[in-house]
């Protein structure tokens, strides 16, 4: 007689939309604050990278990450008594170290691994959850992470492909990429991930 299988585990829960004037917060702020350590550190590449579309593909990174950066410091809540810019902060003590671990390789393919296999398409991932689960009030917010999701989306697909051609030009960048995308991941996930937990008061 055959058994039944067991019962699977709920698993994972994926991320969702932010609800609330203090998760909305915490969520444009932690974006906004990637957004500008991405511009920083992308921007900072381009005098050193040696690859002509590589260099070309990082300013146009950092200059759209710069222009959502600002886009998205519109919407940030304004509450009497509360300075907006308050809300742009590391998601986490740990976050700026995340963001020293990327910005360390010298070399492009360590480089592209760190932003396309992991920062963006976190990025990529909670953004569209955002303008998936946006409620009628919050509609604005979700048209400027649309943009934003859409223009990364774009530059995602471009990264990945220069690293792969990177790949596929030297197979053994293969472990190299892999092992600068795996490290970066356990330090993200580590630091609690990319979007803070629901804060519990008003930033101060």
């Amino acid at each position: 007689m055959a058994v039944d299988p067991p019962h699977p585990a709920a698993g994972p829960e994926r991320l969702g939309a932010p609800s609330g004037m203090l998760e909305l917060g915490a969520a444009l702020g932690a974006g906004t604050w990637w957004c500008e350590q991405l511009f920083a550190v992308a921007g900072a590449w381009v005098p050193s990278t040696d690859e002509a579309a590589i260099r070309r593909h990082l300013a146009e990174l950092s200059r759209v990450l710069g222009d959502h950066a600002l886009a998205l410091r519109r919407h940030l809540p304004r509450p009497t008594g509360v300075d907006p810019v308050s809300w742009v902060a590391p998601p986490s003590r740990a976050a700026e170290g995340v963001v020293l671990a990327l910005a360390a390789p010298d070399r492009s393919c360590a480089r592209l691994a760190g932003v396309h296999r992991v920062l963006v398409p976190r990025l990529l991932v909670a953004w569209s959850a955002h303008v998936r689960g946006a409620a009628v009030a919050d509609r604005g917010v979700a048209r400027t992470l649309g943009h934003a999701h859409h223009d990364l989306l774009d530059l995602w697909h471009e990264g990945e492909g220069l690293l792969q051609a990177l790949v596929d030009a030297d197979p053994a960048r293969a472990s190299t990429a892999g092992a600068a995308s795996a490290r970066l991941e356990a330090d993200l996930a580590r630091s609690g991930g990319i979007f803070p937990g629901s804060p519990a008061a008003l930033p101060g």
